[in-house]
């Protein structure tokens, strides 16, 4: 009797991770919907999983915009329920003019489903009089005074 009891709470545990495993969120955010020609945006791509093998999301073109830099983190945590992974892919993006921009939703493919994120409008104005930034290029710094 005592291993159909073991039994039995065992697949209530393994019940819970298969739960767990389908559980997939996908969300992106920006930091700004409003920015100058001269300015830039960062868009996140952030996949949560309670499981440790994320399928590799399909990202937007960014029309209307550069890819200045981009980045990858990703966390892997054991909690109570199981584990819990956190993939994050960060883009810096420059406007390639004025206008209004559309940011496409990313999609990622779990077990034959798609899952997509949200998209953005983005409104970009021309840049201010008198200054000219370059995308991913460095300001120079201030002469040293004697």
């Amino acid at each position: 009797m005592k291993n159909k009891v073991v039994i039995i709470e065992v697949l209530f545990i393994f019940c819970g991770y298969i739960k767990a495993f389908a559980e997939v969120t996908v969300r992106a955010e920006v930091d700004k919907l409003k920015i100058t020609a001269d300015d830039t945006i960062t868009y996140k791509l952030i996949i949560t999983s309670a499981a440790n093998n994320i399928p590799e999301p399909v990202v937007p073109d960014f029309a209307g915009f550069t890819v200045v830099s981009q980045a990858q983190s990703s966390t892997i945590s054991f909690i109570k329920s199981g584990i819990k992974s956190i993939l994050v892919y960060t883009y810096i993006l420059a406007p390639e003019g004025s206008g209004e921009f559309k940011i496409k939703p990313s999609r990622i493919k779990v077990k034959n489903k798609i899952i997509s994120s949200q998209e953005f409008e983005i409104e970009v104005k021309p840049a201010k009089a008198g200054h000219k930034n370059v995308p991913g290029e460095k300001s120079s710094p201030a002469p040293e005074i004697p």
